[in-house]
């Protein structure tokens, strides 16, 4: 004879605990969560695909080469000739790459045409 077994009544409270550290891997990324560092989200998310490494790159020191820089007491320092250059080599490089990897971007040729 079996003896019938019934879950009758409140369930016993056996709290949940949920992991605190865990990973996500995606196609191409993978992203950290550790919910005891930031809660709201990864704290790092980690790309796998280098095709826009160098995109990435580029974007950034132009963006440290745009912004100002401050002497001890302040002041903001002159932009020269030279950081100038700089910047003009780094964003055509940018747009150079950026129009490998995206040539459907690239602007129209308007004008007439050149005779040879």
């Amino acid at each position: 004879m079996k003896k019938r077994v019934e879950n009758r009544g409140r369930p016993s409270e056996q709290p949940i605990e949920a992991p605190r550290q865990f990973t996500r891997v995606y196609d191409d990324t993978i992203w950290y969560y550790d919910l005891d560092k930031f809660d709201k989200g990864p704290y790092l998310v980690e790309m796998t695909d280098t095709t826009y490494d160098k995109l990435e790159k580029l974007y950034e020191k132009l963006e440290r080469l745009k912004t100002p820089k401050y002497h001890e007491n302040g002041r903001k320092k002159r932009t020269t000739k030279v950081d100038k250059i700089k910047m003009e080599i780094t964003e055509t490089a940018y747009w150079k790459e950026h129009y490998k990897l995206f040539p459907e971007d690239k602007p129209k040729k308007r004008g007439r045409k050149k005779k040879f």
